[in-house]
């Protein structure tokens, strides 16, 4: 099942838990405040491999991925038409 929010839930919805972690992705230089909040469940390392439609956050307890639902442009403005110049 996926799992998508227009802002990062309170609890995760497969298991209630409320460790929800951000995801970086990338290559982080390593600190000690990374360390930090890795070893407490705040951000989770997502992989250097970036694609259009990666996860948001994960629960830190069971490892569900969740997204961040988006809103299209169409969709919000419906009588939107594209012109060319």
């Amino acid at each position: 099942m996926r799992y998508e929010f227009l802002r990062k839930p309170r609890k995760c919805p497969a298991c209630a838990s409320i460790r929800i972690a951000d995801i970086m992705y990338g290559y982080p230089i390593f600190s000690e405040e990374l360390d930090e909040v890795l070893k407490t469940g705040k951000v989770i390392l997502g992989g250097c491999c970036i694609s259009r439609d990666d996860p948001k956050w994960e629960c830190f307890d069971c490892h569900v991925s969740i997204y961040k639902k988006t809103k299209s442009k169409l969709a919000e403005f419906p009588d939107f038409t594209l012109k060319s110049p």
